[in-house]
């Protein structure tokens, strides 16, 4: 099979990783992308890292006879769980990962307050805290735990009133606090931008890494010499654990309306 007809599979515990999905596909569009979300195992954020690694395994592993030409894990807490297994099992290919956008968020904002939001699993993980120590000079992170988000976006968005409140007392504990920057460690975060803004209830500025993690698949796929050349037909295909209609169709309008953060 030619390179420009292998796909970059891009792996999620369910559909936070479509927010990664739209920026691959917006930065290279003459690729194709298979995305697979796990909704059928979500949330992975309050699972033993163990166990995450084994479900991320087994579902990448589902796609191997697609041949494919690049791995992103298109999740915080897959990424610190599993991405070192997925290297060693896949030695010939790129496996990107994707990290909280801490160090940048610090990087723009020197001296100031970061309010970083992920699973319980991300901000537990060996990799979180490495970063969060090497940038501790820079300002000051308060890390919350927001698996509520994650349900949210899984079940539909449906109960709008009931993440406010959610969010609400999330946030309760600093409330006399602006920070400067919001970073959203989890890739579902992204679809729940106007909530979080709204419950701060000031206008701050969002950090995630769906971009960064476009720009690096495509470099080391040019590095490679594996990108599609200019003129081949990109597409996109989506699945999920699920299986079922109506995550398919929520799966497609979301990769339609993902919001923009910075």
């Amino acid at each position: 099979m030619k390179h420009s007809e292998r796909p970059v599979v891009v792996f999620d515990s369910g559909l936070g990783g479509i927010s990664v999905l739209k920026k691959l596909a917006a930065v290279m569009p003459n690729e194709t992308f298979v995305y697979y979300g796990d909704s059928a195992n979500a949330p992975y954020g309050p699972r033993d890292p163990r166990e995450v690694c084994r479900l991320t395994v087994e579902g990448v592993a589902r796609l191997e006879a697609l041949h494919p030409k690049a791995i992103v894990i298109a999740c915080n807490t897959a990424t610190a769980a599993a991405q070192e297994e997925l290297e060693k099992r896949y030695p010939q290919i790129p496996v990107i990962g994707i990290e909280p956008a801490v160090r940048r968020a610090l990087q723009e904002n020197p001296g100031g307050r970061i309010l970083s939001l992920a699973t319980a699993g991300t901000l537990a993980s060996p990799r979180y805290q490495r970063q969060l120590g090497e940038v501790a000079e820079l300002g000051k992170v308060v890390s919350v735990a927001a698996p509520g988000i994650v349900s949210y976006v899984e079940d539909g968005m449906r109960d709008h009133a009931g993440m406010m409140a959610y969010l609400g007392e999330l946030f309760a504990p600093w409330q006399s606090v602006v920070f400067d920057g919001v970073v959203l460690g989890c890739t579902h975060f992204p679809f729940a931008a106007a909530e979080i803004r709204q419950a701060l209830g000031y206008p701050v500025r969002l950090y995630e890494q769906s971009g960064a993690v476009a720009e690096e698949t495509q470099r080391q796929l040019i590095e490679l010499g594996t990108a599609s050349k200019d003129g081949c037909a990109g597409k996109v295909t989506i699945m999920n654990s699920a299986d079922e209609k109506t995550m398919l169709s929520f799966s497609w309008q979301l990769f339609s309306a993902v919001p923009g953060c910075i």
